[in-house]
């Protein structure tokens, strides 16, 4: 290899690595040597770049570039995950499926930035599409999605607070605004994710969480604020649920104090034993009181409302594959 840095130090990247192909890319200390054609067929940016002219030689007859077995490299300023990840997907058909197919989803995140980076459409649509179905737009999928996917913390990379910031950044950075109030919500409910999160965000970042936690904790206690309606007036056991109520305050307490300090879509897991009358008013009032603040979350994060998001989902989701 014609440059400081020797070969050895580099890594031929397994099932990346054609030896009929001519094009070599490097991403980190990883190289790929793939079929131009193949690639320049799927991305356009990949097409204008192969279809640049290779530079003069040198007097030794040497290009002024980095070349493996006299082909030139092409570097990019991208992570070598992210980018394996992205090949892998054009030119091994299986590796990265449509929705429901079982994903790594780290990968999708990598898979989105570069397709939309090097543009090409279809697997930026599948990559959206795998993450729309865990970051939905309606309460009703939203609540199907928590009972569906509840997993212990040590078995479960969706409880992995750092998947839901690289989610963030990346639908920032592409512009999949739809994505965003549950990605923000799934950090800024939590405590625990909160605490671990400063350890990888810059400043402004971690202003917007902040300011996101504020505006949750303002919800929590107005989504719960009709506990202090009960007992009902029809209610006949008016000292018994009121002892009940007290203990569910308790509860409410305890669970705040634990892990889901900011959380107004809190899930009761608890039985409060109220009467008839008390258990319905209560089931009505925290069910519309959490598809309340459902409705607002866009707006508490600062972006369009939930009928904007749909759409700009719905112009970018077309013709998924």
């Amino acid at each position: 290899m014609s440059s400081s840095q020797s070969q050895q130090e580099l890594k031929r990247v397994d099932g990346l690595w054609f030896p009929d192909a001519s094009l070599i890319l490097r991403a980190e200390n990883s190289l790929f040597r793939v079929h131009g054609s193949i690639l320049a067929a799927r991305s356009s940016v990949f097409q204008d770049m192969i279809s640049f002219p290779q530079p003069p030689r040198s007097e030794g007859g040497q290009h002024d570039i980095d070349t493996v077995d006299g082909h030139a490299v092409v570097v990019l300023h991208d992570a070598a995950a992210e980018v394996e990840a992205f090949l892998r997907a054009i030119f091994d058909s299986s590796f990265f499926e449509p929705p429901p197919a079982a994903v790594d989803y780290f990968m999708v995140v990598g898979i989105l930035r570069l397709a939309h980076k090097y543009d090409v459409p279809y697997l930026f649509r599948r990559a959206l599409s795998h993450l729309d179905s865990r970051y939905p737009t309606d309460f009703s999928d939203f609540l199907e999605r928590r009972e569906r996917e509840d997993c212990p913390v040590d078995d479960c990379d969706w409880v992995d607070p750092t998947l839901h910031m690289s989610v963030v950044r990346a639908a920032t950075e592409v512009g999949a605004l739809w994505l965003l109030p549950t990605a923000y919500y799934s950090v800024a409910s939590r405590t625990d994710f909160m605490e671990s999160a400063f350890e990888h965000l810059q400043a402004h970042e971690i202003q917007k969480y902040l300011i996101a936690q504020i505006h949750f904790v303002r919800a929590t206690a107005d989504v719960h604020a009709f506990l202090w309606k009960l007992p009902t007036p029809s209610c006949r056991t008016r000292r018994g649920c009121r002892a009940r109520m007290s203990r569910v305050h308790k509860n409410l307490i305890w669970q705040r104090a634990s892990q889901d300090d900011f959380d107004p879509l809190l899930e009761w897991d608890w039985e409060p034993g109220l009467c008839q009358s008390c258990d319905a008013f209560v089931n009505e009032k925290l069910d519309n009181a959490q598809l309340e603040f459902w409705t607002r979350l866009p707006f508490l994060l600062g972006l369009p409302g939930w009928t904007e998001l749909k759409e700009m989902r719905t112009a970018s989701m077309e013709n998924t594959l």
